[in-house]
């Protein structure tokens, strides 16, 4: 009888270790699942515009500009791409706003609308150059907004269409006349040997 007490009593404890076992491993289990789901809600959340997220997104971008100002309202995004005086190619803004189109429209999906305005920063106050205004709905995004590194909105009327492109007197005193355009691309890095730099 004392054996079988025994037998009992060691069959009991190793019942009640296995069973505190499980639920120990079980609340590790659920912890790790949690952060699991905690990180794909980030993710998700990345792909959403937020104030509070904001500047964590734009900070990714690599810009050859510095950013001015900057708003979010409802779905509408409107940056402000800061020229310094005195030196910067045209191509290099552009370059900057295929990199911010590529992001609004095909990284982040609640943006509808992105309003960009080009300005030079003077000593005692900032010049406004340009102004872009781009649509979710913009057809040509689908398609085209890959050769949007190789093209030249600046005499290329079709391209200054798509982007609803508007220059000021301080642009053409800075950069020149925008009055002329040519249909032609200009050509792809590949073309020109030199490093593809393409939009996200």
């Amino acid at each position: 009888m004392q054996r079988l007490n025994g037998w009992l009593t060691a069959a009991l404890a190793t019942l009640l270790i296995t069973l505190a076992m499980t639920v120990v491993m079980g609340w590790f289990d659920g912890g790790a699942r949690a952060k699991g789901e905690v990180a794909v809600m980030r993710q998700e959340q990345n792909n959403r515009l937020t104030n509070v997220n904001l500047v964590d997104i734009l900070a990714e971008v690599p810009l050859r500009e510095k950013l001015g100002h900057v708003e979010w309202n409802g779905n509408v995004l409107t940056l402000e791409l800061i020229v310094s005086p005195g030196k910067n190619r045209p191509q290099s803004l552009f370059s900057d706003v295929g990199k911010l189109t590529g992001l609004a429209f095909r990284e982040v999906t609640n943006i509808e609308r992105l309003l960009v305005r080009i300005s030079e920063r003077g000593e005692e106050r900032k010049t406004l150059l340009a102004a872009i205004d781009l649509r979710r709905s913009d057809a040509w995004l689908e398609d085209e907004l890959q050769s949007m590194a190789y093209a030249d909105p600046v005499h290329d009327e079709v391209w200054r269409q798509r982007l609803r492109l508007s220059f000021t007197r301080a642009w053409e005193t800075r950069f020149g006349s925008v009055s002329g355009f040519s249909a032609d691309a200009l050509p792809t890095p590949a073309e020109a040997g030199e490093p593809e730099d393409v939009a996200n």
